[in-house]
C-alpha cells in the first residue's frame, strides 16, 4: 500500500560538467548585487572566486566576497556576513563550497532579510526562536563537494560557540533558488574531504530511507544514492581525478539531499550534531564513528530496509536477499569506513570522555526532534551507550 505524503523540492538544479558557466543567466533575475560566502581563502587563491565574479559580471551582477566561515559555521560569523549584505545592499546570497558555506549562506539570507541575529531562528534551543519567512533573501548554492545535500535541502546547520549547540534550522524559505552541481569543481578535492563528505551522503541516504516518516518518493532517491555510494565512493577517494566517480557522487549527494528534504535524518545525525557542537569535530568522521552503532541499535526494528541498505551497498540483487543477514549490512558499512580511512573513534577526533554526558544531553534535548524520527526510540542512557561504543 502506498501512503499519502507531501514532496516539494523547488530548486533549479544545473547539473553536470561545465554547468558553472551558466550561472549568470540563471541568477540575474534575483538581482544585481550579491554576496559570495565561502570558507577561508582557498577559492580566492585558486581563482574560482574571480571566475565566478567574471561570470556574474557578464550578466551585470556586482559581487562581494565573505570568507570568514568555519567548517562548522558560527552564528557570529553569519551575523557579520549579514552586516556586509546590508552595507552593500545585496539582493541575494551565494554559498560557494561544501555544506558549511551553503549553510552559512542560508543563515546570512535569513539574518539579513529579517534584520536580526541568525540564532533567533535556532529552533529547539531557546523559547524565543522564530521561523523564517518570505523576507529571507534568495539563495544560490554552488557546491564543490559531495556532500551535505544542502544545495537542495530546506536545512541549515549553525553552531553557537557560547552554548555549544549545533542545531538544524529547517524552512521552505531557505531552499536555494538555483543550485550548481558541476563535478569539474570537485576533482581537486583532497582525499580526506572526499571521504568525509562522501560518508555524509551515505548517512543521509541511509537515515532518510530508514526514517519513520520515509515515503515512496524519498525511498527511491535514498536507494539510488546508496547504490551510487557503494559503487563509486572508494574510487572517488582513491582517484579524485576520476570524473565518472565524481559525477556519480555528485548525483548521489543530490539524490540524498532530495531524500532528507522529503523525509528526515535520524538518531545518528542527532548525536553527530550534538558531538559537533560540543567538540567541533569533522562531521563526516563523526558520522562514520557513530553509524555502525546506531544501525546496530535500530536495525531490528526495520530489518527489511536495513537489509536492503546492505544489498545496495554491496551491489547484490534481490535474489540474494534470503542469504543476506543484517550483520552483512554492518560488515558492508564497516568495510567502506575502513577503505575510506574513516575508522577513527571519537576519542581520536577530539572528543573527551567528560564530553559524553553533555553530548547525550544535547541529543535528547535540542536534537530530540531528529532523534525521534528514528524507527527505534532512544533515551539518554541509550545515547550514552552508543557514544561509549563509538568512543
Amino acid at each position: 500500500m502506498i501512503n499519502n505524503f507531501d514532496f516539494n523540492i523547488p530548486v533549479k538544479v544545473l547539473f553536470g560538467a561545465g554547468k558553472l558557466n551558466e550561472l549568470g543567466d540563471n541568477v540575474k533575475q534575483l538581482g544585481s548585487r550579491c554576496l559570495i560566502v565561502t570558507t577561508g581563502n582557498f577559492f580566492v587563491e585558486s581563482g574560482l572566486v574571480e571566475r565566478i565574479q567574471n561570470i556574474l559580471k557578464q550578466s551585470e551582477i556586482q559581487s562581494f566576497v565573505y570568507t570568514d566561515v568555519s567548517p562548522n559555521p558560527l552564528d557570529d560569523q553569519v551575523d557579520n556576513a549579514a552586516a556586509v549584505v546590508k552595507k552593500e545592499n545585496c539582493d541575494f546570497v551565494i554559498g560557494l563550497g561544501g555544506g558549511s558555506s551553503i549553510d552559512a549562506a542560508k543563515g546570512v539570507a535569513m539574518a539579513a532579510g529579517h534584520d536580526c541575529p541568525v540564532w533567533n531562528f535556532a529552533m529547539g534551543t531557546h523559547d524565543a526562536a522564530i521561523e523564517p519567512t518570505e523576507k529571507t533573501l534568495p539563495i544560490v548554492a554552488i557546491t564543490t563537494t559531495s556532500g551535505t545535500g544542502s544545495h537542495v535541502t530546506p536545512y541549515s546547520v549553525i553552531t553557537n560557540k557560547a552554548t555549544k549547540q549545533k542545531p538544524g534550522i529547517g524552512s521552505e524559505h531557505i531552499f536555494a533558488k538555483v543550485a550548481v552541481v558541476d563535478p569539474e569543481l570537485m576533482v581537486t578535492l583532497p582525499k580526506e574531504i572526499t571521504a568525509c563528505t562522501g560518508f555524509d551522503v551515505l548517512a543521509h541516504a541511509l537515515e532518510a530511507y530508514t526514517c519513520n516518516i520515509a515515503n515512496e518518493m524519498t525511498d527511491l532517491y535514498a536507494k539510488e544514492a546508496i547504490k551510487l555510494v557503494g559503487k563509486y565512493l572508494i574510487t572517488a577517494v582513491e582517484d579524485g581525478n576520476n570524473l565518472e566517480a565524481r559525477t556519480a557522487m555528485a548525483m548521489a549527494d543530490t539524490y540524498a539531499g532530495y531524500a532528507i528534504a522529503g523525509s528526515l535524518v535520524t538518531l545518528c545525525h542527532a548525536i553527530a550534531h550534538a558531538v559537533g557542537g560540543v567538540s567541533e569535530t569533522v562531521h563526516g568522521q563523526t558520522l562514520a564513528a557513530l553509524t555502525p552503532h546506531t544501525v546496530a541499535f535500530s536495525m531490528n526494528e526495520s530489518p527489511d530496509k536495513f537489509k536492503t541498505v546492505g544489498l545496495l551497498l554491496t551491489g547484490k540483487s534481490e535474489t540474494e536477499r534470503d542469504s543476506f543477514e543484517l550483520s552483512d549490512t554492518l560488515a558492508a558499512l564497516n568495510s567502506i569506513i575502513k577503505a575510506t580511512g574513516l575508522a577513527i573513534p571519537l576519542s581520536d577526533q577530539g572528543v573527551t570522555e567528560s564530553d559524553l554526558i553533555e553530548i547525550a544531553k544535547g541529543t535528547t534535548e535540542y536534537m530530540a526532534g531528529i532523534a525521534e524520527a528514528d524507527v527505534k526510540a532512544a533515551n539518554y542512557d541509550d545515547v550514552l551507550q552508543i557514544l561509549k561504543k563509538a568512543f
